[in-house]
């Protein structure tokens, strides 16, 4: 009978990431997502769980490969870093206007708000907020990916996962087919 392989500890994992085993994160990722994406869906209604989670990853791997990060409990630090990515695009968002920013900004103005969609109004409208506003920018302006970004003020890596999952949330409104309940995704 072969020997039966030990699974490393969360601990045991860490340090490994920190000692620049750095594809081993995913082992980690793989242990916490599910679970992840219930802390970021009962932290906010208001964005995106699936973003929040991937941002909340992203930061924590940053810090391991900066000699930082969680040094036990690696869940409660992944909480603590998934409810500070709502809070901080909570507070970026209550400062971002929505309007013209005036003649002296670096960036065009945009604007969030269509005034008819046709047939595809109603389901436009039930995507979540941030999910409008990557297909307003790329689809109605026709802005490149990486413009959309900053508008945003995400990366462009983030945006372009955002509008993969806001055209999939489309797709899937428009036709009625069931999928995740996307006014908790909000």
């Amino acid at each position: 009978m072969p020997p039966t392989a030990v699974r490393p500890t969360d601990l045991e994992l860490l340090r490994r990431v920190r000692r620049g085993e750095h594809a081993v994160f995913a082992e980690l990722w793989t242990r916490y997502e599910s679970w992840a994406h219930h802390v970021a869906r009962r932290t906010t209604s208001r964005y995106d769980a699936e973003d929040i989670v991937q941002e909340a990853f992203t930061k924590v791997l940053a810090a391991l490969r900066n000699g930082n990060g969680p040094t036990e409990g690696f869940a409660h630090y992944l909480r603590t870093a998934i409810r500070n990515v709502a809070a901080t695009w909570g507070a970026r968002d209550a400062r971002m206007p929505l309007v013209p920013l005036g003649e002296d900004a670096h960036l065009p103005v945009y604007e969030f708000e269509v005034v008819d969609l046709g047939e595809l109004e109603q389901p436009f409208r039930s995507l979540p907020e941030r999910w409008r506003r990557i297909l307003l920018l790329t689809c109605v302006h026709e802005l490149p990916l990486s413009v959309a970004a900053e508008v945003l003020g995400m990366t462009p890596g983030a945006a372009a996962a955002l509008a993969a999952r806001a055209r999939t949330g489309l797709r899937m409104a428009v036709t009625g087919v069931d999928g995740e309940d996307l006014t908790l995704a909000a």
